[in-house]
């Protein structure tokens, strides 16, 4: 993962006034003809996108698509980082990495550019190993085993496991550029901009009838792979820096402005991160018709929920102190449990409910049978956060392989 610490300037673009639209000069393919070249592209399995790794989830977002501007809200400590990174980032480098080490990209490509000012580097790579330590051995080691803080101690059986991940992170450097350092809307535009520009082609034409003040006009993008697909982080969008002159509403508003000009124009992919007013968590709710969190609850700004194509929300009933939340017995599984709620989605049905099993230690999540589904034992399963196919369990404080206990 490369860090990025400044802005990186622009060539060709850095001095001129670009106008996005819709081009309308003749030159190139019409808007009806690249709309059929969409509508062609998906017959012949370009559209497919990148699974999503919740089945059930599935049905409702068939998949993580280019052009698509994802919003992901939640009261604070609630997760909504380990989900975004679990379903798009996780989700979208194991697809990519599985077919590359499986020869079947077939030209599949992928970019990510992950604006992470809430958690640094390395804090992220250690979460991201216990998340696979969960998944492939069931072992629930969190960053203070990992790294052994305190009385907390990670065994050598532990430390030699993690060794086995490093051609799995160090591979993430060829798709992933880390940005540590806060930056303001228009510093991480340019940098955007500059992507696109190293990956495509950008098409303009100068409209203005003086020779002396130039106004070039964008008039479409031309990748180089058009199966590339731009994933853009932004974690979360209210602690980036602030444009001179800008309070925190008018900062987030122009990012987002930034964000559906990189989606229309050059097929990126956004998501982006919101921390969602307080009184999510706030018991005076119970006051009120609806406990979940609504488009109403996204703070600082509404100008997010406006522009995004979908938005999700995480909600955990055990703070609300709820008996019971879509049929599941929240007593029974504890903090464990999340409801993620799909409220908007321009392409599909909004207002679905799903419910998952947050791994906190871990990072991540697991999806839930229906309530109707539930017996005593996935509860326990999943309030102890057990994974049903451990290779490893704990003996004497040490994690050793099932096979020795």
């Amino acid at each position: 993962m490369q860090i990025v610490y400044g802005l990186l300037q622009l060539n060709t673009m850095e001095n001129e006034e670009l106008i996005y639209d819709t081009p309308s000069t003749g030159k190139g393919p019409t808007g009806f003809e690249r709309a059929m070249g969409e509508m062609e592209a998906g017959l012949r399995g370009d559209n497919e996108g990148i699974p999503i790794p919740f089945h059930r989830l599935r049905k409702y977002l068939p998949s993580i698509q280019q052009k698509t501007y994802y919003l992901i809200g939640a009261g604070t400590k609630v997760g909504k980082t380990s989900f975004a990174d679990d379903v798009f980032y996780y989700g979208a480098y194991d697809h990519y990495k599985e077919l590359k080490d499986t020869d079947k990209l077939d030209g599949f490509d992928l970019g990510i550019d992950y604006y992470s000012f809430e958690i640094d580097i390395v804090s992220k790579i250690i979460k991201g190993i216990g998340r696979k330590l969960w998944h492939e051995y069931g072992i629930i080691a969190d960053a203070n085993t990992i790294l052994s803080k305190g009385k907390n101690h990670c065994s050598s059986e532990l430390f030699e496991l993690i060794r086995g991940y490093r051609d799995y992170f160090d591979e993430m450097e060829d798709v992933v550029t880390i940005h540590e350092i806060p930056e303001n809307p228009t510093g991480i535009n340019k940098h955007l901009l500059s992507v696109a520009e190293e990956n495509g082609t950008i098409h303009k034409s100068n409209v203005s009838k003086d020779p002396m003040k130039p106004i070039i006009k964008f008039n479409r993008y031309e990748p180089k792979n058009p199966k590339k697909h731009w994933l853009i982080f932004l974690d979360h969008i209210a602690l980036m820096e602030e444009e001179r002159g800008f309070n925190t509403k008018q900062n987030i508003d122009k990012m987002s402005q930034y964000f559906v000009k990189l989606r229309n124009n050059f097929n990126a992919t956004p998501i982006v991160i919101q921390q969602m007013s307080g009184d999510v968590d706030n018991d005076s709710r119970h006051n009120s018709g609806r406990l979940t969190p609504t488009l109403r609850d996204f703070g600082d700004s509404k100008y997010t929920t406006r522009d995004a194509n979908v938005i999700m929300a995480l909600f955990s009933p055990f703070r609300m102190k709820m008996p019971e939340f879509q049929g599941y017995n929240i007593p029974q599984l504890g903090n464990s449990f999340r409801n993620v709620e799909i409220l908007e989605n321009r392409n599909g049905e909004p207002g679905v409910n799903l419910g998952l099993n947050f791994i906190g230690p871990s990072g991540t999540f697991r999806e839930l049978p229906v309530a109707a589904q539930m017996n005593d034992a996935l509860y326990n399963e999943a309030r102890t956060m057990t994974n049903n196919h451990p290779t490893h369990m704990k003996s004497n404080g040490i994690w050793v392989p099932s096979n020795r206990i």
